[in-house]
This record gives structure tokens, C-alpha cells and sequence, in this order.
């Protein structure tokens, strides 16, 4: 998604594509694309380009060169520019950015949503040597042309000074949560434990590492403590037929639910679940659900260490285990789940830390600040 900041008022253009929509909004029964319209005062085009986790690996890329050269196209015919943000997943976007900088002769603000190449390539999805040379080598291009570089994690920025670019220019401004939408409730203790996992069930995700932590728990006799999978991905057909396997019965899966039907979970849950496969790369990840937890007030358990696990330490909302140790996570469950005090005091911290540090109104104000910065 590539984003405008426009001189006319400092208003805000985004381009984007039409993945997330709902297939009820509107502009699906035009047939001319790009589509533009506004919210709130923001104009928004979208692109006929079709995106989802589900898609195998070279088809999302295959999606993110349509984005690239239709983006491209679109962006070079806008006018009044004063500063591009680029906001990336994939590196196509920092090459978007960088390259309509230079078209139309204002800078450009890079964020990291994820560290690309780090991610697939410390993964093993990349392996070929001259391919990770050559990304390698448009990545530095990207960081060091920007402007001003976002990374959404401590971890972030670590692997992106990592690749030579001076510390001063990365700021960490985390993803965030709207603390105003969301009202913290006390729980009260019941005989059965409700541990939910909000989120994408995708390779990153290893969601067979949960299935076996439920196990465990199962094994061990604790059938007050029920796990619940909710959310989809390119894992799910994997992790749904371990579950079988396995023969557990502490486990249920929600799959996709409307935005509404997730808030009634999270208010319902009693601990929030972060899982992510046992690569060292990942322990940089920035993933809603960390923050969404804790503002609903629910006590955490992760699966890894990092950044966010030296947060939860300090500010005690949560437990933590290192990669891969599955008895060390099924037992911190178990530890909480056995635990109402302990609970109670992880959600309070939580939400604290959550209004403190990773409210999006006070993360909007930096980036703002970045923006002057660059403009002046």
C-alpha cells in the first residue's frame, strides 16, 4: 500500500488494493478500476488486484508485481505531492516508493511492516544465493534513498541497522491499538479457562505448536482449560487435521467471524495466545494480536522470546517460553490457567501498558512528527 501526503490541506491519498474489502462494498459493482472514493475526508484508489494469505507463496508474489506496476502507473499521474509513505510487506513496495519519489521529486518515509528478505529468507522459503544477494542488495537501495525509515519493533530496527543504515534515521513505532474503541473489563474467575488464539493460521503462525501444547495439556489431566483457534490461513487444512490425528478434545476452531463476533471473544477469553514457528527472524514480529490482547485486558503467552517478551517481563502481563519448547509453553498455560490472581494482575498491567505506549493516537503524533521533519 502506498500512501500520500498531499499539499492541498495535508490531505491523504492512499492506493491500495481491493483484497480486504468487503465483497459488499460498493465499488464491486463498477467495472472501471481504478476505483476512487472517500472516507472521511480521504480519497482512496483502489486496484483491481486479488490477494489473499491462502494463496501459495509464488502466487502472492505474482500479486505483488500486479500492485507494483498498476501502483506505479497510477501514482507517476497524481499531482501536489510533498511526501510519499511507503508501507511494506513485501520489498516492492520500498521499490514503489523509491521510485515514485524520484518521479515526481519529494522524498519518501519507508515502513517495515515486515523485514524483507530477513523474513522468507530466515525461514527457508528463499534459498537460492544470488537471488538473496540481489534482494540483499535492492533492500540497501530502498533504506538508504528513504528519507526516514518506520520499523514496528525494537527487533525490527535491529535487523534493519543491521544492514548498515545509521540508527537515527530508523524510528520503532509500534502498530498499536484504538485504546477509545475498547472499554477494560474485569474478569471474573470461572471453573473453566477459555485460551484463545486471535489471528492467521498460516506457515509463520505454526499453529501445530499450540495443538501439541493442548495436548500436553490434556494429558496432564486439566480439562477445566479449552483452547480455541480462531481466524484462517494457508496452515489451516494442516493444523485442523493434526487436531484429528491427535485425537484431542480441549480444542475448537472458529475460523473467519465478523469483526463483531471477535470482539465477543476476546471479552470472553481468558488468555490470549501469540505462536509463531520456530524461527529466530520471527522473534521481530510486530502481530496485531499482541496489542489487541492487551487491551482487552487479556494476560499473554508467547511461545517465543524477543522484544515483545522483554516487554511483558517488565511490565509483568504475561509468560513466555524460548522457540520451539513446547512443554515450556503448555506449562505457562497451565500456570495461568491454575492462577486467577495472576490473571487479574497480567490483564491490569496490560492494559496499562497498552494505554501508555501502544495507543494509536499517540503513535499517530510521531508519525506526524516524521512527516514535518521531512517536509521542512
Amino acid at each position: 500500500m502506498a500512501k500520500y501526503w498531499v499539499r492541498s490541506g495535508h490531505k491523504v491519498t492512499f492506493i491500495t488494493s481491493e483484497a480486504y474489502f468487503p465483497k459488499e462494498h460498493s465499488f464491486y459493482d463498477t467495472a472501471t478500476y481504478p476505483v476512487l472514493f472517500s472516507i472521511d475526508g480521504i480519497d482512496v484508489y483502489v486496484l483491481d488486484v486479488k490477494y489473499s494469505h491462502l494463496m501459495p507463496f509464488s502466487q502472492r508474489v505474482r500479486a505483488f508485481m500486479q500492485f507494483f506496476f498498476k501502483a506505479l502507473s497510477l501514482g507517476k499521474k497524481l499531482q501536489y505531492i510533498d511526501i510519499i509513505y511507503a508501507s511494506s510487506t513485501p520489498l516492492s513496495i520500498g521499490e514503489l516508493g523509491r521510485r515514485l519519489a524520484r518521479r515526481l521529486s519529494v522524498p519518501y518515509v519507508f515502513e517495515a511492516v515486515d523485514v524483507w528478505p530477513d523474513v522468507p529468507i530466515g525461514m527457508g522459503i528463499i534459498k537460492n544465493r544470488w537471488l538473496i544477494s540481489w534482494l540483499y542488495h535492492r533492500t540497501r537501495i530502498i533504506y538508504r534513498e528513504a528519507a526516514e525509515i518506520v520499523a514496528l519493533s525494537e527487533g525490527m530496527k535491529e535487523q534493519i541497522v543491521a544492514q548498515g543504515v545509521p540508527s537515527s534515521k530508523v524510528h520503532i513505532i509500534h502498530n498499536g491499538v484504538d485504546i477509545d474503541a475498547i472499554s477494560f473489563i474485569e474478569r471474573i474467575p470461572k471453573s473453566n479457562v477459555k485460551v484463545l488464539y486471535a489471528g492467521t493460521v498460516g506457515i509463520a503462525n505454526d499453529l501445530s505448536q499450540l495443538v501439541w501444547a493442548a495436548k500436553y495439556v490434556e494429558d496432564k489431566g486439566h480439562t477445566h482449560i479449552h483452547f480455541t483457534i480462531l481466524g484462517g490461513g494457508n496452515d489451516w487444512d494442516t493444523v485442523k487435521t493434526l487436531v484429528e490425528k491427535l485425537r484431542i478434545n480441549n480444542l475448537s476452531f472458529k475460523g473467519f467471524v465478523p469483526k463483531d463476533e471477535v470482539v465477543v471473544e476476546l471479552k470472553d477469553a481468558d488468555i490470549g495466545i501469540v505462536c509463531f514457528a520456530p524461527f529466530k527472524v520471527l522473534e521481530a514480529n510486530s502481530a496485531n494480536k499482541f496489542y489487541d490482547y492487551l487491551a482487552n485486558g487479556l494476560p499473554l503467552v508467547l511461545n517465543y522470546e524477543g522484544w515483545q517478551a522483554e516487554y511483558i517481563r517488565e511490565h509483568v502481563c504475561g509468560l513466555c517460553s524460548p522457540q520451539g519448547d513446547i512443554e515450556g509453553f503448555a506449562e505457562n498455560i497451565i500456570k495461568l490457567a491454575n492462577n486467577p490472581n495472576m490473571r487479574g494482575l497480567f490483564a491490569r498491567n496490560g492494559r496499562k501498558l497498552a494505554e501508555r505506549q501502544f495507543s494509536r493516537s499517540l503513535l499517530a503524533e510521531k508519525i506526524l512528527g516524521i512527516f514535518r521533519r521531512v517536509t521542512k
